[in-house]
């Protein structure tokens, strides 16, 4: 017995969404009721794959340090 469940075309609508939304993987795993791997999975197969963790994290880092290199800059004019 298969433990699959199918995507429909609204499930697949909405994933699109949310990928286009910028929603981490993990909360569109929550949001879609269905585990990591399989949003993951569904997310390349219509080559919209979601962020890696790392390169999430370097995008968090460098937003952070440009807006504390734009803040010490408006200080001082």
């Amino acid at each position: 017995m298969k433990n699959y469940t199918p995507w429909d075309g609204q499930q697949i609508d909405k994933l699109k969404e949310l990928i286009a939304a910028r929603v981490s993987l993990a909360r569109a795993a929550v949001i879609m009721k269905r585990p990591q791997a399989s949003v993951q999975a569904q997310a390349r197969k219509l080559g919209m794959p979601f962020p890696g963790v790392r390169a999430i994290r370097a995008a968090i880092k460098a937003k952070m340090a440009d807006s504390s290199i734009s803040g010490h800059q408006s200080r001082g004019a």
